[in-house]
């Protein structure tokens, strides 16, 4: 027979109860497109049953390299491309709320919001990047059909029409701003890891990580570089 004891030992840190996004750029270098901005992103915070590897530690890991790999190409984009890693959003999308209100919402922000070029937001699910969700926009679709075929060699297939909800691109497309997430794998994620207690540093797979940020950083480059207008939503 096992015998198992456990203490267990908290305390509430209350000297700061707020929650913070973090935010990062690489400046636009065209005089006219540069104050435009390309943001990608991912959240912080996780489910208080595991780690949060795949909920969200990974894409927050995955932003972050993809914009290490655009900065030690020493690239120069025409638009500015800006990551931001949110707090709250196991809450209620908090950080990303809070960050388009104070930055984009009401007539004040008009300018600030219609620079916004396009939101890219990497959350849901793990694994290999398939593809994107296009939230019903065939003018997005075709524009990112475009971008997606030199990637195929890294599995990435295609782009789907649907759209998705329940992350922080939706923040975004509340205040008009056209937002995406891309298509990753669902099966044991659904069921097995999201916000659970095996939501383990093991659940996350180097490989795929890799294979993530070069999407991203790819999409993020295309877009701070197009000639082309994303519709708003």
């Amino acid at each position: 027979p096992v015998k198992l004891r456990v203490n267990v030992q908290s305390h509430y840190v209350t000297d700061d109860p707020n929650s913070y996004n973090v935010v990062a750029e690489i400046p636009g270098t065209d005089p006219q497109l540069g104050p435009e901005v390309v943001l990608i992103g991912a959240h912080l915070d996780s489910w208080h049953t595991g780690t949060g590897a795949s909920d969200n530690a990974d894409g927050s890991a995955v932003v972050l390299e993809a914009m290490r790999v655009l900065k030690t190409l020493g690239l120069k984009p025409k638009r500015t491309i800006r990551v931001a890693l949110w707090g709250g959003e196991e809450e209620g999308l908090l950080g990303s709320k809070a960050y388009v209100k104070q930055h984009l919402e009401g007539d004040a922000n008009k300018e600030a919001r219609d620079r916004l070029f396009v939101y890219l937001n990497l959350d849901p699910a793990s694994g290999p990047i398939y593809g994107w969700y296009m939230q019903d926009s065939e003018p997005a679709k075709a524009l990112f059909d475009a971008w997606l075929e030199p990637l195929k060699d890294l599995g990435v297939r295609r782009n789907v029409i649907a759209g998705i909800g329940n992350t922080d691109h939706l923040s975004f497309r509340a205040a008009g701003v056209p937002g995406f997430n891309p298509i990753q794998e669902y099966k044991d994620y659904d069921v097995r890891m999201h916000h659970t207690n095996v939501d383990l540093y093991e659940r996350v797979s180097e490989q795929d990580l890799k294979q993530n940020a070069i999407v991203m950083a790819w999409f993020a480059w295309q877009a701070a570089n197009t000639d082309q207008r994303i519709p708003r939503p």
